[in-house]
This record gives structure tokens, sequence and C-alpha cells, in this order.
């Protein structure tokens, strides 16, 4: 192997290396996003659930949560 194709093949190892760091950075940029958004939606669901539960307890203690017609209907 002579020094040209040595050359050359280091070249397309560092081309290579550099497409993977930058997949690996957009890859770790959609992880974060994506760690945010469970967070969030965790977050979300845990106060639904609680006032899920609040709603169950009121309706349990003889509160109703029903909705009247007004008087003109």
């Amino acid at each position: 192997m002579n020094t040209s194709d040595l050359l050359n093949r280091i070249d397309e190892l560092e081309i290579k290396s550099q497409f993977q760091e930058e997949t690996i950075d957009q890859l770790n940029h959609a992880l974060t996003h994506q760690q945010q958004d469970i967070l969030l939606l965790k977050e979300q669901v845990r106060l639904l659930a609680k006032r899920l539960e609040d709603q169950r307890q009121n309706t349990d203690s003889g509160i109703s949560n029903t909705i009247e017609k007004p008087p003109h209907y």
C-alpha cells in the first residue's frame, strides 16, 4: 500500500468520524427534548390523577358535581 492510499483511507476515516459525531450530537439533542416532553407529560398525568381523585372524593362525600339546568329550561 502506498502513501497515497493510506492518506485516502485516513481522509475517509476522518469524514466518517465527523459524520458520526454530528449524528451523535443530533441524537443527543433529540433525546434531551424527548426527556423534557416525557417529564412534562408525567407531570400532567399526575395533576389529572389528582384532579380525578379530588373529584371522586367530593362525589363520595355527598357533594354533587352534576350541572343543573337553568330554570328557564
